[in-house]
């Protein structure tokens, strides 16, 4: 019993570790198209430049993850947490986010590396350990913390290379997979639907409760 025990285990760990991945590598395949100058621009203050994105939600990770989960963990800059947190009060002060385009450093090299060394500790993280309830929930908001900047980061570029008079060929490449020839818009009757988050499942506060 104890041997399948620990085999459940080993494999939650693996599936853990696999979705965090797959998470992140969908935010940078996102971003793979974008230069540097791309990723520093921020025409309007509700846009964010790119490059905050990808290393406000390696922020997260290393923030509420690693420095109180991961023994002998090490922050990857002491301004990190200054420049990158959003609105978590908790966390300290931060840039103000109509200047977030203002901040030139850190390069795009050094947030892609501030990336690579948050996701290697979290690999190592994720496989070495059972994590509490408390630590899995907090798992759960990364990932959808950051399935939610991918979203922003879309719209954010989309915006940003709109505004070149110059073809980027960013338009050429969805990075939206587009509706099957099969699929089709599916009718709903008119009238009081409830919506709303209900259940076990992940949501966010702003989902709940359900409603007409």
């Amino acid at each position: 019993m104890k041997a399948q025990t620990e085999k459940i285990g080993a494999s939650k760990r693996e599936t853990d570790s696999l979705t965090f991945q797959q998470v992140r590598n969908r935010t940078d395949e996102i971003c793979k198209q974008i230069e540097p100058e791309d990723a520093a621009a921020q025409p309007m203050q509700d846009v964010s430049p790119p490059k905050w994105h990808l290393a406000h939600t390696s922020w997260f990770f290393e923030n509420f993850v690693l420095k109180p989960g991961l023994e002998g963990y090490r922050e990857f800059h002491p301004s990190y947490n200054f420049l990158f947190n959003s609105y978590y009060n908790s966390q300290g002060d931060r840039v103000q986010r109509d200047r977030r385009g203002g901040q030139t450093r850190p390069t795009l090299r050094e947030v892609m590396a501030y990336r690579e060394y948050v996701d290697r500790h979290m690999v190592r993280y994720l496989e070495s350990r059972r994590m509490s309830e408390k630590e899995e929930r907090t798992l759960n908001v990364g990932l959808n913390h950051e399935q939610q900047h991918q979203e922003l980061l879309i719209t954010d570029i989309k915006y940003i290379l709109s505004q070149n008079h110059l073809d980027t060929g960013f338009f050429s490449e969805s990075l939206i997979q587009p509706i099957q020839k099969e699929q089709s818009l599916l009718s709903i009757d008119e009238g009081l639907v409830e919506i709303g988050a209900s259940g076990a499942e992940f949501c966010f506060d702003n989902e709940c409760p359900v409603h007409p």
